[in-house]
């Protein structure tokens, strides 16, 4: 026998006036957020009232109280693994770092190293536009030498050290 709706709509919500503070306190002694309880509660009752005509004749406070419980515990299980998950990436974000970092030491030392094996004029005029961040302009002025001839010897100096990683790479 099917029971009128407003009856059961007015049933239900007696019973959750009288449960949800002792079931929100439930979700929140286990979950320690109270954001996170009153949802856990709140997705329970939803569930509760789709199933109530045939839940209200059994243990109806059984149910919420498991149900509650059991979700609560659930998400506390799905916080504890997304927080491990967090700390093996940063595990490997970390270990990564080390590992390109020292990668990363080892190149500018060879580009340092490259650099030195630049002829004179050739390095101090790559020095002063790369390193000193001068324009082609100001270090051909400081040189009494043309732009042009300075973007020359920049051009030379790039196609050097590019030679010297493409050598150091196939070895």
């Amino acid at each position: 026998m099917s029971v009128p709706l407003t009856i059961l709509q007015k049933e239900f919500g007696e019973f959750f006036k009288k449960n949800y503070s002792k079931l929100y306190y439930c979700s929140l002694d286990i979950v320690e957020d109270e954001e996170w309880a009153r949802d856990i509660v709140g997705e329970v009752f939803s569930k509760a009232w789709s199933q109530y005509e045939a839940l209200r004749e059994k243990d109806f406070d059984s149910y919420l109280y498991i149900s509650v419980r059991n979700r609560s515990i659930d998400h506390v299980r799905r916080q504890q693994a997304m927080v491990g998950y967090h700390q093996i990436f940063l595990d490997i974000e970390q270990e990564w770092y080390e590992e390109h970092s020292q990668e990363r030491e080892e190149e500018i030392q060879y580009m340092l190293q490259v650099i030195d094996e630049l002829p004179q004029r050739q390095r101090y005029i790559f020095n002063r536009c790369q390193i000193d961040g001068k324009r082609y302009a100001e270090v051909g002025k400081e040189l009494q030498l043309s732009e042009s001839s300075i973007h020359k010897y920049m051009v030379k100096s790039f196609a050097f050290i590019r030679e010297k990683f493409k050598k150091r790479k196939s070895e």
